[in-house]
């Protein structure tokens, strides 16, 4: 692709899946209900099991069937170099978890083993690896290995923690989270030098480790996605930044500690944790309608950053930081159902139905506060931890409309949220959808009339706050 424009590639990327939609739409299809507990799926090749055919094999991750359903407490997940895409000609329905996540890296739960590095979590499809802690294996470790960016980008992804060897550091600093949409999580209930994405400091002199490069750099906050959106208010097009659908970065390792700084004996430093894996991309293209049940997830999240040592508490090694939220892309010709789950965001309800979230940086309960999930948030973040991972993208993609449902937007009228039997509309599917809209001219963010939306941290259902973008038919 060296030497095509953004808007060149974005488009033949777009076109050529909708060419090969139109091709499986002309073939005769089999459906598919993934057996569970677990079915992993690698987009280099896959044996799937059709539900009314016999077995076949599914080369580069797209994976072409009439009906698809994802049953209750099953959970299909994807890995592998490609993302992992899904094209359906009829109905594609997820009552389990349809997973892209980023895995965690190691935690350090032995001694005097600072030859043996402590691995980064794997990423979802097109994501990058967290970055090792202690990643020598004949000498001593000046700083954890960086995350990997999109596409296993060596060194791209967050900062490796230092090795503490100043006089008054008593640890090693953690790794930096990796990025995408944002560093860290701007929007996190609790903020912190590790929510924004910076690595727990080694102490008063040594230096946080900074999170990775967002992948979105011009000035522009309303192009952040991938393809070609429509700003309803100034009747203007809006070409997506993103040249391609590509996974987030992986977190930074966590630093090392070492017991002497003038002992050359490496071995027995104390050791930094794995950085997060970053999550992938999962496309799914429906000519009917798209379905995510009350107790369905479709999820493209960061690992967590491993805890250092001792015991992964980061009480000496510096904790990996986690790996970036990756792209849920959800396009359906007829429309897009949601189920809610409980409550909002901003209501402190973490169920979400899609999520492209980042992952954070474990702190075990050995000697503290243990710090082992995201949501809720606690009273104050683990200075110790590594960085948090940067938000992902989650786009949704259907025909446009009349606002019919009285939400200022024709591009959300074939996304429906349901609670139960009853379809929300007006100010209830605001709230719950929270898309942000388009920014005026003066930047501000505006619904279709331009009215201020006024989202901030109040996001609904889905995390981070999706971008809704037109699908011509």
């Amino acid at each position: 692709m060296s030497g095509s424009s953004p808007i060149s590639v974005a488009a033949a990327a777009l076109t050529t899946l909708v060419l090969v939609a139109h091709e499986a739409h002309a073939q005769v299809l089999y459906d598919y209900e993934p057996p569970g507990p677990e079915v992993v799926l690698d987009t280099r090749q896959a044996r799937v099991v059709p539900k009314n055919g016999p077995p076949f094999v599914v080369y580069g991750g797209v994976f072409v069937f009439r009906n698809v359903h994802i049953k209750p407490g099953v959970t299909v997940r994807g890995v592998g170099p490609n993302p992992m895409i899904w094209i359906v000609t009829g109905s594609f329905v997820v009552d389990g978890r349809l997973s892209v996540d980023g895995k965690d890296g190691e935690s350090v739960n032995t001694l005097n083993s600072a030859q043996f590095p402590s691995l980064g979590g794997d990423a979802g499809p097109t994501g990058g690896n967290g970055g090792r802690g202690s990643p020598r294996t004949n000498t001593r470790s000046i700083i954890g290995e960086q995350g990997y960016g999109p596409l296993q980008i060596p060194a791209t992804g967050g900062f490796g923690g230092l090795l503490s060897c100043v006089f008054g550091d008593t640890r090693a600093s953690g790794g930096g989270g990796g990025a995408f949409a944002t560093r860290g999580d701007p929007y996190y209930a609790v903020a912190s030098r590790q929510s924004a994405g910076f690595g727990g400091a080694a102490g008063l002199k040594t230096p946080n480790s900074p999170p990775g490069l967002m992948l979105f750099r011009d000035k522009r906050k309303d192009n952040d996605f991938w393809g070609v959106g429509v700003n309803v208010f100034t009747r203007q097009l809006v070409i997506g930044e993103l040249p391609m659908p590509v996974g987030g970065q992986g977190g930074g390792g966590g630093g090392d500690n070492p017991q002497s700084c003038s002992n050359a004996n490496f071995v027995s430093d104390h050791k930094g944790g794995g950085g997060g894996g970053g999550g992938g991309v999962v496309i799914v293209y429906s000519f009917g309608s798209v379905s995510v049940g009350a107790g369905g997830r479709i999820t493209a999240d960061g690992g967590n950053g491993g805890g250092g040592e001792w015991a992964g508490s980061n009480r000496f090694g510096g904790g990996g930081g986690g790996g970036s939220g990756g792209m849920v892309v959800v396009m359906a010709r007829k429309t897009i159902d949601i189920q809610v789950h409980g409550e909002t965001y901003a209501k402190q309800d973490y169920d979400f139905a899609l999520s492209a979230d980042g992952g954070i940086g474990l702190r075990s309960s050995f000697g503290g506060a243990a710090f082992l999930e995201k949501y809720p948030a606690p009273a104050a973040v683990p200075a110790t931890s590594g960085g948090f991972g940067g938000m992902g993208i989650v786009q949704l993609v259907t025909p446009p409309g009349t606002n019919s449902d009285k939400t200022n937007t024709l591009l959300d009228d074939n996304v429906r949220l349901f609670r139960g039997t009853t379809q929300l509309s007006g100010a209830e599917k605001i709230r719950y959808l929270a898309w942000r809209g388009f920014q005026n001219a003066q930047g501000v963010f505006v619904d279709d009339s331009g009215r201020a939306t006024n989202i901030g941290a109040n996001e609904g259902d889905i995390r981070p706050a999706p971008v809704l973008l037109p699908l011509l038919q």
